[in-house]
Formats: structure tokens, sequence, C-alpha cells
């Protein structure tokens, strides 16, 4: 298979208080890196460069109807095109240049939690918020939560996953983590019921716990929790002495922040409230019947990164912080100078934006559908340590396409063609007999065509042309000149055929191998893995009879004809072949029979010797030693004449 992209994987949530376990997850992708932030920053550049993932259309001032056009999103549930973003994380090395800190999207919680969640209301169309202080650079326990009961503060917490389990913490207090550094937040879970978003956030509030209790006065409607895990391979990085530092400036953590704005399919979201917002599934989406008929395994490849909006460097190591930033280390507040810029500095431009008018309709065959003189077969399983297609193959990360596949596999003489993982292609004559049909493909995109998929992992998507013309030899007892095909024969652990040989790269032909195995009077030949051609008097013991599959690839000089195939030959005799007899004389040279050398490296026959790799007979070597007086005369190897006085 075909590196596949890396992931990092999605824990289990640790929450605050540890109670009701309703709740739903999804992992996400990351759609787009830059200063793009609609909720605080609408239609401007935005501070500092978050990592967004979610629906595709988002912009710097995208709304709910812009969201809901997205061609896709990178989370699990398609259903779902909120945008959810975080602030990069950097490490500022010795020498001042900024590193990204690798991290490839977050896992979002949707929790049910709160003494009214029995009442809980989904997010309305165009609902947006903020959770977290970008400013923040230490600890405040002084702003509280209804009620004097929880520090808020305790929104954001951090989860250093070391070799075992340690404390969680309010900031970056450890960031030597072998399996990375987890960033984790809360949202606010009630909200006043009229404001889609006010710019102090004043439109929600937490609840008493933060991840539980009650809402305070005046915001009587009950949301869903949201809670985001964002994970940092801290550990990848190759530390000098430097710092981690977010992209707002922040080498505390203290300031870590979220933002979200809603997308959902109203009436899915309803129903998945409504669900399993308060039944304990374990958090698995395939438990939440709503959210399933949505669910794209394939999220993150089937819905790729945006190119960025604003065109300025963010991505792996940069010269200074995207923006105006001055790092900070607190403990007083950054201030809003310290992270933004003044009116005067020019900006970088933002890029034209390629706004979807709406979800791509992705080209889904039925079983037996004919398109362009292909048959659609179905999803086949890639069989194990093999490939279920063995005749041919190409890669193409960038152009793949099922017509471009199958293209090339008619170009190659194959009736079946297949693509696999969104960017493979693969030929052949027949299906392993391992592999099997209508299976789910967890489809995956055409790396060449969105519109359509190109099989998934370990599945094919597979057709069958109806315009094939079988390659030669299409059936045993076929003729080729003097020779009569007898079938596909299998090698194991030798030659079949290890007389003679040759390999040919580019002009391997049948008639090629047959021209010269036929030369050298063999009853036997074959040609296999489309470049080989062996020549023998009988198959070895090691080899079965015929019958065999796998006879698959076609000749390197004629893609009409088949040339065996991996340890399998397209086996012919030579009905010409004149078995080898034993010379009884030659003039008066009488044959004395086989004769073993002598021992210790000494030869039977002293006298003289030559050796001819092309015209040896025994009738030259007979004429070579009478010309040389000799009473004896013996041939060896095929090639070697030797002649002397006396047999040693």
């Amino acid at each position: 298979m075909f590196g596949r992209r890396p992931t990092f994987s999605a824990l289990i949530i640790a929450t605050l208080t540890g109670v009701s376990q309703a709740y739903w997850r999804m992992s996400c992708g990351i759609i787009q890196t830059g200063r793009i932030d609609p909720v605080v920053n609408p239609g401007k550049i935005a501070g500092h460069v978050h990592k967004i993932a979610g629906a595709s259309n988002i912009g710097s001032n995208s709304s709910y109807d812009d969201l809901q056009k997205s061609s896709c999103t990178s989370c699990e549930i398609q259903a779902d095109k909120s945008a959810y973003w975080t602030p990069l994380l950097y490490y500022q090395h010795a020498n001042g240049f900024f590193e990204e800190v690798p991290n490839n999207g977050m896992t979002v919680y949707y929790l049910g939690r709160g003494d009214n969640r029995a009442n809980i209301k989904p997010f309305p169309p165009g609902f947006q918020m903020l959770s977290g202080d970008t400013g923040a650079r230490s600890y405040n326990n002084q702003s509280m939560t209804y009620g004097n009961s929880r520090p808020i503060s305790d929104r954001v917490s951090f989860n250093c996953l070391d070799s075992s389990p340690l404390p969680e913490t309010p900031n970056m207090a450890r960031t030597n983590c072998r399996n990375g550094l987890r960033a984790q937040i809360h949202f606010q879970s009630c909200w006043d019921g009229v404001n889609l978003y006010k710019s102090d956030n004043s439109h929600v509030a937490y609840m008493t716990q933060i991840d539980n209790g009650v809402c305070p006065p005046g915001y009587p409607v009950q949301l869903v929790q949201l809670f985001y895990e964002v994970l940092y391979g801290t550990n990848d990085i190759k530390l000098d002495g430097g710092r981690f530092v977010f992209s707002q400036g922040d080498t505390t953590g203290y300031g870590f922040h979220g933002d979200f704005l809603n997308g959902w399919d109203m009436d899915v979201q309803t129903a998945a409230l409504d669900k399993c917002a308060n039944t304990d599934n374990g958090g698995q989406i395939s438990a939440c019947q709503p959210l399933v008929a949505s669910v794209d395994p394939q999220y993150s490849y089937n819905c790729p990164p945006e190119p960025p909006l604003i065109d300025e460097p963010t991505r792996g190591i940069i010269s200074k912080l995207p923006g105006c930033i001055t790092i900070t280390s607190g403990p007083g507040r950054a201030s809003s100078s310290d992270m933004n810029c003044p009116a005067n500095v020019t900006e970088p431009s933002i890029n034209p934006s390629q706004v979807s008018s709406g979800p791509k309709t992705k080209f889904v065959p039925t079983i037996g559908a004919v398109v362009s003189g292909w048959k659609y077969l179905g999803c086949a399983s890639e069989i194990a340590n093999g490939r279920s297609l063995s005749g041919a193959a190409y890669t193409d990360s960038t152009n793949m396409s099922n017509s471009a596949c199958q293209a090339f596999c008619a170009s190659k003489k194959f009736p079946l063609a297949a693509t696999e993982y969104g960017s493979e292609c693969y030929c052949g004559l027949s299906l392993d007999p391992a592999s099997s049909l209508n299976q789910s493909c967890n489809p995956m995109i055409c790396s060449g065509n969105s519109s359509e998929y190109c099989g998934g992992p370990s599945r094919l998507n597979v057709w069958n042309s109806t315009t094939y013309s079988a390659p030669f030899p299409s059936a045993v007892g076929v003729s080729l000149g003097s020779s009569t095909y007898l079938g596909c024969a299998n090698e194991t652990s030798s030659r079949a055929l290890s007389a003679a040989g040759f390999t040919n790269s580019t002009g391997m032909t049948n008639s090629a191998c047959q021209a010269f195995c036929v030369s050298k009077n063999y009853a036997l030949w074959g040609t296999e893995f489309g470049q080989e051609c062996y020549c023998g008097n009988s198959l070895a013991t090691t080899s079965s009879t015929l019958g065999q599959t796998g006879c698959t690839m076609t000749c390197a000089g004629n893609a009409s004809e088949l040339c065996g195939g991996p340890n399998r030959l397209t086996l012919w005799n030579n009905t010409l072949y004149k078995p080898v007899q034993v010379v009884p004389s030659v003039g008066s040279y009488l044959s004395q029979g086989c004769y073993t050398e002598g021992s210790a490296g000494r030869r039977a026959l002293t006298g003289s010797s030559y050796a001819d790799s092309v015209n040896m007979t025994v009738g030259s070597c007979v004429a070579y030693c009478r010309g040389k007086g000799f009473k004896w005369a013996g041939v060896e190897y095929s090639q070697e004449c030797y002649c002397g006085a006396a047999r040693e």
C-alpha cells in the first residue's frame, strides 16, 4: 500500500468532574491555517494564526449560509459544516526562528452536561462563540463562575501524555511529553436565548462547575457543551534551549482559546441531541443513529486543507510570528497592542477564496452500471500479503481518476481496472480468488477528480472492460509457429526450466523466446515476468504441472501477448525438438560412454583443449583432436573439447 497520511490518536476525555458520560466525539482534520477569525475579526485579517477544522468554505467573513454551502468538512460528520479553531503552537529556537509544532487537527466533544441537560437545545443558525482569554498569562483565581463556584480559568487545561499518567495543569507546565502535549478547553453551555453573538461574549456563560452545574440567571437556554482536545507533537521538535509559544505570543498556555461557528444541518443536530446527548454511548458516533448516515471515515483525505487565504508564511520554519506579535510570559496580561498590528501597518493581501455553491455531488456507480465501455463490478477487498490484481499498476498522487486507470489498463491489454486509496491503479485478468466483491469501500476521492471515488484503504473499485479482447495465448492448445501452448506453470524453490535463458526488459515476446530456445533444440520454453525467457527439456520436480493461475503479465515487447507472471511461466513445447543421442562413432573414433573428470581437479584428458560456446559439436571436437594426433577426444559442458593420448 501508499503511504498513508499520519494522524494523532484521539484519546478519551478526562472530565473536570467525571459525571455524565453522555456525549459523542468526532475527529477533525485541518482545513485552513492562517490569520482567519470570522468571529473576532470578521472581514479582516486576524491578529494571530489559527488552525481551523471543519467546513471547507471557512473564510474571514463566513456566515452560517457560507458554511452550509461548503463542498465538504474535514470532520467525520458531514452533516456538521461548523468551523472549529484554536491558535497554532510554535517552538522558538535559540536562533530566533519559529518552527510549527506538528498538529493534525482536533477532537471535538458534544457533552450532555448540566442539571438541566434534559432540556438541551441545539445551536441555532448563525450562533458563534469564543472560549478562553487570548491575553491571559497567569492563572486567574478571582474571576469565578456563577455563585463563586469555580475559577473560570479552569476552562483551559493541559495534559502531558507521558509514559505514565500525570496530573493536568492550567498551563504548559511540562512539554517534554513522550506522546505529545494535549491542550483542552471547555466552552460555555448557557445562552441568553436572544443574541447569536456579542463581541464581549456576554451572550453565553459557563455553568457553575464549567462542565456541569446550573446556568446563571439571564441565561435560560441550556446548550450542549463543546470540549476541544488539540494534540501537539512537542516531542517531535528538536529542542535547543528555545521555548514553546502560541501564535498570539503566549509562552505560558494560560491564553489558550477556541472559537466555534455553527454550521450544522439543523435537523441532524436536533435529532442527535434528542437521541444521544443524554444517552451513554461511550462517545461513539456509530451508536448515534442520526449521525451515522453522514459519517465519512476518510474525512481528512476527502476534505484536505484548502490553500492559505492570507498571503504570508505560517507553516514549517519561519523568521517571525505572523502579525505584529510581542512575546510575553506574564504574569501580567498581554495588551491588545502586544497581539495586534497598529493601523499604520500594511497587512498582507487576502487571497481570493473559492467559495463553494454547495456540496459536490460524488459519482457513485451502481453495480452493473456501464460507463464509457467499462462495467462496474463493485468494491473488492485487497488480499493479505499481495495484490488482488497483479497484472500492472501505477500511482499518481495528483491526477488519478477511474477513467485514467481504465485507459492505463486498456493499454496494457487487461480487462480489469481498479482504483485504490484515491491514487493507486491496478490491472489484471482476474481477481485473486482470496479477494471478494461487494465490500464496504470507505471511499476516498480520486486525487485527480474530487467528484468521484477511487477505492479506499485496502479496497478497490473494480471495473471490467466490455470491449476487451483476450491477449495471446488465450487457451491451451493454440499454436505459435512450431510450438504449442501447454498452459501456465509455476515456480517454487528453483527454476522450472533451467537449461538456458535470457532477459529483455523492453523487447521480450513469445516469438523471441521461441527462436532462442528452438535454436538450441530444447523441448520446452516459457516466458516469465513479462521479460524473461527460459528453456529446458523437462519441468523441474519442484514445479507444478500446468493449469496454474497467475500468467497475467503482458510481454515487454508486445502488450497484446502474455509473458507469464510473477513465478509463473507461459509454457510451450517445441514440436521440432530432436531428442539428444550419443553419437556411436565419428570416423575411426568410437563412443566409450560417459566418464567423470579425475579427482582433485585433474582432467580425464590432459593433452589439448579448446572451447566454443556457439559451434561446438562432437564431430568438430574429434576433428580437432585427430589433427593434434591424439587418440582420445571428449566434449564437456556442451562447449568444451579435451584431447589426450590416454585417459587418466
